[in-house]
C-alpha cells in the first residue's frame, strides 16, 4: 500500500500510512449480511476489516499502483456503482462525481471505470496521490479536481457541470451528509440534474440521517437504526434486504429499476408498506448512538 490514507470500513475507521494499516476505531456492527455473502465474514472486528482491506490489495490492486480500474464485474446487485455503472451505460447519467482512493474526487463516464473504482470501495475520507492511478483514471477520460487527492463533491458537481453533463450522479457519504442539500440546491442552480447516491451510512443519526432521507434520490441504509426508521415516510421503492438500497425519488426508482432490468436473476416485485425488514438478516445491532435531536421531524 502507497501513501496516507482515511477510510470506513462496516463503520469502522482504519488509517492507511507507510505500508501499513490500523483500525483507529472499530466496526458500528457485530454483523453484515452484505459482507457476510461477499466476503464471507460472519464476525465484524478489527481483525475482519483488517483482512478484506488486505484482499482488496491483493486482487484489485486497491491502495497501489497496480490499482484495476476497469472491469465489467457485478460484485452485488445493487450496489451504487453497479446502478450508476448501468445507468451510463444505458444513457441514463453523463457522468458520475464520486471518489477513489489515490485520487480524490474524479468525473467518470466510462460504466467500467466507474464498476471498478467502486465496486469494493470503502468509505473514503482522506487520500494522497498515487500518480499511477490518477494516470489510469485519466487516460480512461476521467477528470480529476487536481492532483492532490482532494475529496469534493461540491467541487466534482460543479465542474462536471462545466464540461456540458447534465444528468449527473454523484456520491456521498453519511459522514459528509450536511452536504446532502447544498448539492441538490447547486444542481437547481446549475440547471443540472443531480442523482444524489447516500452511501456508508451507518454512522449518521438525528439531523444527518434527516437530510439524507430528504435530500437523497438513491439511499442504502446500512446499519443506521434512524434511517430504517424514518426512511419509510419518502421511500419509494426498495431493493434488497439485508442492506436495502432505497429509492426516494421518481429518478433514483428509475435508475434502481434500470439496474433490475441487467440482473438475469429471478426477481420478487411487490407492493408493500417501506421499508421491509422481515424477509431477510439486516446488520446486528442497529447502529443507535447519542445524537442531535431530530429537526425536520417528531416522533
Amino acid at each position: 500500500m502507497e501513501g496516507f490514507h482515511e477510510l470506513e470500513i462496516c463503520g469502522a475507521r482504519i488509517v492507511i500510512d507507510g505500508g501499513r494499516a490500523e483500525v483507529t476505531s472499530p466496526p458500528k456492527v457485530s454483523r453484515c449480511p452484505m459482507r457476510a455473502r461477499v466476503y464471507g465474514t460472519e464476525n465484524e472486528d478489527a481483525d475482519s476489516v483488517l483482512a478484506t482491506l488486505k484482499a482488496n490489495v491483493e486482487e484489485w490492486g486497491m491502495f497501489t499502483s497496480e490499482r484495476r480500474l476497469r472491469t465489467e464485474e457485478r460484485t452485488v446487485s445493487f450496489g451504487t456503482s453497479e446502478i450508476f455503472s448501468d445507468a451510463l451505460r444505458d444513457g441514463l447519467l453523463d457522468c458520475a462525481v464520486t471518489v477513489c482512493e489515490g485520487a480524490g474526487t474524479f468525473i467518470g463516464t466510462d460504466p467500467q471505470i466507474v464498476q471498478a473504482v467502486g465496486a469494493h470501495m470503502t468509505g473514503i475520507l482522506r487520500t494522497t496521490p498515487i500518480p499511477a492511478i490518477q494516470e489510469g483514471l485519466r487516460e480512461g477520460g476521467c477528470e480529476l479536481l487536481d492532483e492532490e487527492g482532494t475529496i469534493d463533491q461540491m467541487a466534482g458537481l460543479l465542474k462536471a457541470a462545466s464540461l456540458g453533463h447534465k444528468r449527473i450522479g454523484v456520491t456521498l457519504m453519511g459522514a459528509e451528509a450536511l452536504k446532502a442539500q447544498p448539492l441538490k440546491s447547486a444542481g437547481l442552480e446549475l440547471g443540472v440534474e443531480t442523482v444524489l447516491a447516500g452511501v456508508h451510512t451507518s454512522a449518521v443519526c438525528g439531523f444527518t440521517a434527516e437530510m439524507l432521507v430528504y435530500f437523497c434520490d438513491i439511499l442504502h441504509l446500512c446499519a443506521s437504526a434512524q434511517l430504517w426508521k424514518k426512511v419509510g415516510a419518502k421511500a419509494m421503492i426498495q431493493m434488497g434486504t439485508g442492506i436495502p438500497v432505497m429509492g426516494m425519488s421518481a429518478i433514483g426508482k428509475r435508475l434502481i429499476l434500470n439496474r433490475a432490468m441487467a440482473i438475469d436473476d429471478p426477481l420478487l416485485v411487490m407492493k408493500s408498506a417501506l421499508p421491509r425488514d422481515d424477509l431477510g438478516e439486516q446488520p446486528r445491532p442497529l447502529y443507535q448512538p447519542d445524537c442531535a435531536t431530530d429537526l425536520l421531524s417528531k416522533e
